[in-house]
């Protein structure tokens, strides 16, 4: 039997393996890959048996025939909230053998309805929790479980942010929860099965409870409570039995609540924790809470905006990061360098005098006499605080809850150093990030281009934290639609995105105007310039690269009237298929402007094209004309407004080039003299960039793709700023906002917008993995085309895509000789094209290309 496992099962995009999944939503699919010991090995067929948790069957799909193993849809009887099913899935070769049964996996349907909630309220503190830095209030309630229980699942969220825990003991590891999005429209919640934790007996449910997105400072505005006045709860326990009885714990007045250690959290500003304010053994049965109050009620379920189970990865600690350097600037002040700018908190052991209070304060970057910077941070306070409770040979172990810092630097203030080690804190760092594993590994011969790839995959890590954010530090971490575009096909090789980037585009759509413009920033917090060619246009970008890598229909179908409200919106602010340049952001923090109805133009046409690609893909043969023929006018009006009489881009600017080579706007007799112009304007600027966030994404692809591949690979090396290597040299670990954010020579830019850890200008990265290693992924087909520059040499990647693995590895010998291999996983089409232009098709397996 040459094939040998069903392996890398999904349902709705989420691995099955670990904790019980919960889906949003009956529509159910199911995505798998094959091992196989056979290069000439193909799925041909595939059988899903799905049972309930009683084991009796629901669904057998019997032998289906094709190669179809992404987003195939559940095809048994209609599933409703509390349904539980356990399925496996098999496949068959072409002779029709078949290849033995998946391991067991199992999802749950999350609660679809408000009456699933079984009368849970809303219920919140019952002091004042709206001032700023208020307390985090403790809520909690007792309950007995009977013999014979069978399966407990707790659903909860609430308006703000939660931990929760049960008999002492904290439930799941999600951080932040329950996310963010616009709390008025749409409000998600958590699934956790607690049918191994609930012997008979009593026991008790704890909750913290904490401002977050809902409730705490958003923007450099500090705008407070906007979505919410105060934080609130929502929380319903199921119960049952094996005898059928159900019962349920649900959040109502009959919870108590306290504040307690947390004096106030916040994004932005960080947490206050005084440890002589803790009450242990709070969340565990029998404590007495005669001193807390009952809880406030606020109202039920059905008044509530829709709730939603969570369907993206959770916030995790995905990374630990230990010192590399310990700095003494003066006395009693200590501060441990991580060697990596990135997103999380950290934990410390802290010890002294009881009311003896420490701050941790974070920096991504250092003032040239050793202290930090921290002007670039705005109007976040960025610190932490702790109070200690005694007595000093007693360490206590601190770790900040709800709140996360941009940060390569923390400093500690307040220990006494000269008596007690600073080792003795044992600091470590942890990295938080929405839990999606790295799935792409890339290196080369250049030691500065390989630090450019880990700074992008930094990024990724440090901005991709429940919504893909354009900072991690200062006051804003919003959602910044363009930045997420330009980014997703680098996003999709480094990380399994689709999911998290399902949940993104529905906080895009909630966020659309009345006028039909598709918003900047998601969650849609502030309005600014919506509908921006670039940011407005991601609604309908990212669908179709989400499609092109992940082959999913359905992110098509769900976004689909949207891509066409928000390309109909630039039509009708259009003149002659012209957009202007006002409401834009054009070619944003571009050293060279180029006039914004340029790019807006460009885009407006791109998307027509865009869409009728969607329409085409879901079968809509009208909208895909329609569209088309938009595409064609926008395409001429371009023409006739941003070309010469010779047919060339004018203004010459590298974005306008890049944007018109890029998506197909010059005359196709005039595409060579393009570029030649694109490559003038590069080299007269001394082989360095002039482009913004648009344009520098797209100008390495355009130039290798049109052949111009020397041009590229100099200007990628180049390490004079504006350049992607001077950040590198400069010591970055992570993508800067500014090209000139900072140099040894003249310090520091502009600080109003000046973050180091800004993610857009990482898609960068996508070039090294498709080019200069060669591997041209998309879901129906593979091709590997290297650009075989020996100042690379040699150069490696690995990408575990949906299929499996991909690899691409070569390297050139002193005389000259190339030595090429690759992989191509089951069930991909894939080919070879070789230094000169032959194409080779490639079986799955391993090849030498030489």
């Amino acid at each position: 039997m040459s094939i040998l496992a069903v392996t890398g099962v999904q349902v709705n995009d989420r691995d099955c393996t670990g904790e019980l999944l919960f889906v949003a939503s009956p529509q159910v699919e199911f995505s798998w890959r094959i091992e196989t010991d056979s290069p000439g090995s193909r799925q041909c067929g595939y059988q899903i048996v799905a049972t309930d948790a009683d084991g009796r069957l629901l669904w057998d799909s019997g032998r289906v025939a094709g190669n179809a193993c992404r987003g195939v849809p559940w095809r048994g009887a209609g599933l409703k909230s509390g349904d539980r099913v356990s399925f496996r899935i098999r496949v068959f070769d072409r002779t029709g053998n078949p290849s033995p049964f998946s391991v067991e996996n199992a999802f749950a349907v999350a609660l679809q309805s408000p009456a699933d909630w079984n009368g849970a309220r809303w219920i919140r503190f019952a002091g004042n929790c709206c001032a700023a830095a208020a307390p985090a209030p403790h809520f909690r309630r007792e309950f007995t479980v009977g013999g014979g229980l069978r399966r407990a699942v707790l659903s909860i969220t609430a308006r703000g942010v939660f931990e929760p825990s049960l008999d002492g003991t904290r439930i799941g590891g999600d951080l932040l929860a329950p996310g963010w999005t616009d709390f008025r429209k749409q409000i998600q919640f958590l699934s956790y099965d607690l049918s191994d934790r609930l012997p008979p007996g009593r026991h008790a449910l704890g909750v913290i409870l904490a401002e977050g997105w809902c409730c705490g400072n958003l923007t450099v505005l500090r705008m407070r409570n906007v979505y919410h006045p105060h934080p609130e709860l929502l929380a319903h326990l199921e119960l049952v039995y094996r005898d059928g009885r159900r019962e349920s714990v649900v959040t109502d007045s009959g919870w108590k609540t306290a504040t307690g250690p947390i004096l106030g959290s916040d994004l932005y500003d960080g947490e206050d924790y005084d440890a002589r304010q803790e009450m242990p053994g709070w969340n565990t049965p029998g404590f007495d809470d005669g001193a807390w109050e009952a809880a406030r009620e606020s109202g039920g379920v059905a008044e509530t905006p829709r709730l939603v189970q969570k369907s993206a990865p959770p916030v995790r600690y995905m990374r630990e990061l230990k010192p590399v350097r310990l700095l003494r600037p003066k006395k009693d002040v200590c501060i441990w360098d991580f060697g990596q700018n990135f997103s999380g908190t950290f934990r410390v052991r802290p010890r002294g005098i009881p009311g003896r209070r420490y701050t941790f304060a974070t920096a991504e970057i250092l003032e040239p006499d050793g202290s930090l910077y921290t002007l670039n941070y705005r109007g976040a306070r960025s610190q932490d605080s702790y109070i200690c409770a005694g007595p000093v040979e007693q360490a206590a172990e601190y770790v900040p809850k709800f709140t996360f810092h941009g940060f390569r630097y923390l400093q500690i203030d307040g220990w006494q150093f000269d008596r007690i080690p600073p080792e003795e804190l044992d600091v470590t760092a942890l990295v938080m990030y929405s839990a999606m594993p790295d799935r792409c590994r890339f290196s080369c011969g250049d030691s500065g281009v390989n630090r450019l790839w880990l700074n992008a995959l930094w990024g990724q890590r440090s901005n991709f934290l429940e919504i893909p954010t354009d900072c991690p530090q200062r006051d804003e971490r919003l959602g910044w639609t363009g930045d997420a575009q330009i980014f997703a096909p680098a996003a999709m090789l480094n990380m399994d995105c689709l999911a998290f980037f399902r949940k993104y585009l529905r906080d895009i759509r909630d966020g659309f105007t009345p006028e039909g413009a598709a918003p900047s920033i998601a969650p849609a917090v502030l309005h600014i310039n919506d509908g921006a060619a670039g940011w407005g246009d991601a609604v309908t970008l990212l669908p179709c690269a989400l499609y092109r890598h992940y082959g999913s229909t359905a992110v098509l179908t769900e976004n689909y009237e949207a891509m066409k409200s928000a390309l109909n919106y630039q039509l009708s602010r259009s003149e002659e298929f012209i957009i202007g340049g006002e409401g834009q952001f054009g070619d944003w923090l571009a050293p060279e402007a180029t006039p914004p109805e340029l790019v807006a133009t460009a885009y407006f046409a791109h998307c027509a094209e865009t869409v009728a690609e969607a329409a085409g893909i879901l079968r809509i043969p009208g909208d895909r004309d329609h569209f088309l023929k938009l595409a064609e006018n926008a395409g001429r009006a371009f023409r006739q407004k941003f070309t010469d009489g010779a047919g060339l881009v004018r203004p010459a600017t590298q974005t306008a080039l890049v944007l018109a080579l890029a998506f197909g706007l010059v005359a196709p007799g005039t595409v060579s003299e393009n570029l030649d112009l694109l490559e003038q304007r590069i080299r007269g600027n001394g082989t360095k960039l002039s482009t913004g966030f648009l344009g520098t994404a797209l100008i390495l692809p355009t130039l290798a793709r049109f052949g111009r591949t020397r041009c590229a690979c100099d200007l990628l090396l180049q390490e004079e700023c504006p350049s992607w290597l001077f950040q590198v040299r400069q010591g970055a670990t992570t993508f800067w906002e500014r090209w000139d954010g900072f140099s040894q020579e003249k310090g520091f830019g502009d600080v109003s917008m000046n973050s180091f850890n800004h993610y857009a200008y990482g898609a960068v990265s996508e070039f090294l993995v498709s080019w200069l290693a060669g591997i041209h992924y998309r879901h129906d087909g593979l091709v590997f085309e290297i650009i075989p520059d020996r100042r690379f040499s040699p150069v490696k990647a690995v990408f575990d895509s949906p299929f499996g693995r991909i690899a691409s590895s070569w390297s050139l010998t002193p005389g000259g000789g190339l030595h090429w291999e690759a992989e191509v996983p089951p069930g991909l089409p894939a080919s070879a094209r070789l230094p000169g232009g032959r194409e080779l098709p490639l079986a799955p397996g391993r090849h030498t290309l030489s």
